[in-house]
């Protein structure tokens, strides 16, 4: 039972996690002392403590290593997204609303995915080109609704909606577009 920390060390150990302050970490553990500068050299000296140290370097871990997302986290996050299952709240004339992600995020979503999956077999290239056109097409089609300002755009945007279109029609249909 050696390794074990004392409840004061414990605490002294929390308290320092949190204020980074050796000294009030001290004696907010319990320990009294007459003079706060005899608090902070006993506080550093627990600080020196193999058990002590290797306390607090393992909380640290374990903070860090909670903020910080899994793999399976990650996916399952995008995977949330691209299904539209995941809502998001905003903020409404009526109060807040859950809406679930608009068509760009969710293919965005399932681009991100594909990403993290083996891209050998040439069905799953042909969809990912066809994710890349869909999103391309819906990204420039939103352009064109807050772009007002003028018929060139349109014009432009029209053409290269046309040959958006004909691309996934292509992959659809097996090509090689």
């Amino acid at each position: 039972m050696k390794n074990k920390l004392t409840v004061k060390q414990k605490k002294f150990a929390d308290e320092y996690i949190k204020t980074g302050n050796a000294t009030q970490s001290y004696l907010d553990a319990g320990y009294s002392m007459k003079s706060k500068n005899g608090a902070g050299v006993e506080g550093q000296k627990l600080l020196r403590k193999p058990k002590v140290k290797d306390y607090i370097d393992k909380r640290m871990k374990d903070i860090e290593d909670a903020k910080i997302p899994k793999q399976k986290e990650v996916l399952e996050f995008l995977g949330g997204v691209m299904r539209g299952t995941l809502k998001i709240t905003v903020e409404t004339d009526e109060g807040p609303k859950e809406i679930p992600p608009n068509w760009k995020n969710r293919i965005d979503a399932a681009k991100e995915l594909l990403k993290r999956m083996p891209m050998d077999d040439p069905i799953t290239q042909a969809q990912l080109r066809k994710l890349n056109a869909e999103a391309t097409l819906a990204e420039s089609r939103t352009n064109e609704s807050q772009d007002k300002s003028g018929r060139m755009r349109k014009l432009i945007s029209k053409k290269s909606d046309k040959q958006l279109e004909e691309m996934i029609q292509s992959i659809e249909g097996g090509g090689n577009k």
